[in-house]
């Protein structure tokens, strides 16, 4: 098995341990294996012995790949951490295959697009963020692809079509 080092700085283990098994707890955002700060890859498994989860984890916090898969092994969801921050693009996946949402984020915060699919395959959600707040050009679908929503939010302020009404919170009366 090879091992990959991301850093000089960090402890790396290829110590594998379901989390089914005893001794684990959690204190806070950090994963403890027997009271200790865990380093190493955890899996979760289904009752039939195949993964259901697998988290890759520095000093107890999640650093690396986060892993789902449905009960018939295909993908569910695929999310990747720094030092138990969300980084990256993050994706899911319905049973049948079909895409289910795709995340952008920096340090923990959506960052970026923001993408979902309902499980006819069809986007009902594209959406544009700044380090955590909605910034840009923002459109939702209903299920047979009617627009819903479709605005920009530029500074804070949201103007143009909210669910079905036409709203323009930029207009101030001014005196």
């Amino acid at each position: 098995m090879a091992l990959l080092l991301f850093s000089c700085t960090k402890q790396r283990s290829n110590l594998k341990i379901a989390m089914n098994n005893a001794g684990f707890s959690q204190s806070g955002d950090v994963v403890l294996y027997h009271n200790q700060p865990f380093n190493g890859i955890a899996y979760t498994l289904y009752p039939t012995g195949d993964t259901a989860r697998r988290a890759e984890y520095v000093n107890g916090k999640q650093d690396g790949w986060l892993k789902w898969w449905y009960p018939n092994k295909q993908p569910d969801q695929v999310r990747w951490f720094a030092d138990g921050k969300k980084q990256g693009v993050h994706r899911g996946w319905w049973p049948g295959g079909q895409q289910k949402f795709e995340y952008h984020f920096t340090d923990d915060e959506l960052d970026g697009e923001l993408k979902e699919w309902g499980a006819n395959g069809r986007m009902y959600r594209f959406f544009h963020y700044k380090m955590g707040h909605e910034e840009g050009s923002e459109k939702m679908w209903w299920e047979d692809g009617k627009v819903r929503a479709n605005y920009v939010i530029i500074n804070g302020e949201k103007f143009g079509l909210f669910g079905q009404k036409l709203c323009v919170n930029g207009l101030r009366k001014r005196s």
